[in-house]
């Protein structure tokens, strides 16, 4: 049964009716009380956070905006986020930006270790057998282009050096003239003495060089790519421009000088890395081994131990200085030999003196 309160305007008939409404009233809330506990001693117990968010229903009965919804939700999204990188145990780390730059020098000491160790078989394969190899008639014979590229380098230093010292060059030739001489460059003007000197000690410190260069696969195709270049711009005009003044030596060098600088952009461009390195390396110690031998050659000629009527480097020496040409080719020998014993023990010597101990 339910009760409404009596309509507007009416009001009660009698006392009793007065005095029965409100009685009636004060019993069933009476009784709606009784309920109502009963039914919560049977329910479970809220937890702390139904609690307090049933606390700030009731203190705060205002609805919340959107704006203020939205900073309860980050605020809430903000704790849980702490708790869970609180719980997570993160190990110390101690000396972090040392211990990253340990490892990166460690990384980029073991790339070098094994780029080093990939070109040393390769480099002391090739040097055992090119002096194993070296006088014998058939293999002589196959490296007569690497013969003449050495010449060229020889030739070429002596050529650089003398422009350099403010001279020019005349004439230039990479073939044998029939005298003994595997190549002549005709300078005018510039400093005799240094340009002079340039041809054995310009092969060495180029050999040097190569073999430096070797170490490193990833520009050995542009290193390929750079001499040829240099080659064939020094065969059209320090061979070609002066062929009237050289004939048919001088015609004959330049195409030689054309086709070894074909070869080496062709290798450069359509060789691999791996292979365009084995061919630096070949290049390096052939001409480090042809600028040794030459210029033992020389002192050999030059003490009068090898019968040679012609010039050499070493006489024009003798006729600027005085000295003799043995002196000369002597010199020239042990700075040659030193500057070749420097880079091989820089390069690959020393892993190899490290490892044998």
């Amino acid at each position: 049964m339910r009760l409404y309160p009596p309509p507007a305007g009416r009001l009660p008939n009698s006392i009793m009716e007065m005095i029965g409404f409100p009685a009636t009233l004060a019993g069933l809330l009476y009784k709606r009380n009784r309920e109502l506990q009963e039914a919560a001693m049977k329910e479970p117990k809220p937890t702390a956070s139904k609690q307090k968010s049933k606390q700030k229903l009731v203190e705060d009965p205002t609805p919340l905006s959107a704006a203020e919804k939205l900073a309860l939700l980050s605020a809430e999204v903000e704790q849980e986020a702490a708790a869970v990188e609180k719980s997570r145990s993160i190990a110390p780390v101690t000396g972090s930006s040392s211990g990253l730059t340990q490892t990166s020098a460690a990384s980029d000491r073991q790339e070098i270790t094994e780029s080093e160790k990939s070109n040393a078989w390769a480099f002391w394969l090739i040097t055992i057998l090119s002096l194993f190899l070296y006088n014998a008639p058939i293999v002589g014979l196959l490296l007569s282009p690497i013969s003449t590229f050495a010449t060229m380098v020889h030739e070429m230093s002596h050529a650089l050096v003398c422009i350099f010292t403010g001279g020019y060059v005349s004439g230039m030739t990479i073939v044998s003239d029939g005298s003994g001489h595997g190549g002549l460059t005709f300078c005018r003007g510039g400093l005799p003495f240094f340009y002079t000197q340039a041809g054995y000690l310009g092969t060495a410190v180029f050999g040097c060089l190569l073999i430096f260069l070797g170490q490193f696969k990833k520009i050995s195709k542009g290193i390929l790519m750079f001499m040829g270049g240099t080659i064939g711009l020094a065969s059209i005009f320090l061979v070609g421009l002066n062929v009237l003044n050289t004939g048919w030596q001088g015609f004959l060098s330049m195409i030689a000088g054309l086709m070894l600088s074909g070869f080496l952009v062709w290798a450069g461009v359509k060789w691999r890395s791996h292979y365009a390195n084995l061919l630096l390396l070949f290049l390096a110690v052939q001409t480090a081994l042809n600028s040794v031998t030459s210029i033992v050659y020389l002192a050999q000629v030059s003490l009068g131990l090898t019968p040679f009527a012609s010039f050499s480097d070493a006489t024009s020496m003798q006729d600027m200085t005085g000295l003799p040409a043995g002196f000369w080719s002597i010199i020239w020998v042990l700075m040659s030999v030193a500057m070749l014993g420097a880079t091989l023990y820089y390069t690959y010597g020393r892993n190899l003196i490290k490892k044998s101990q």
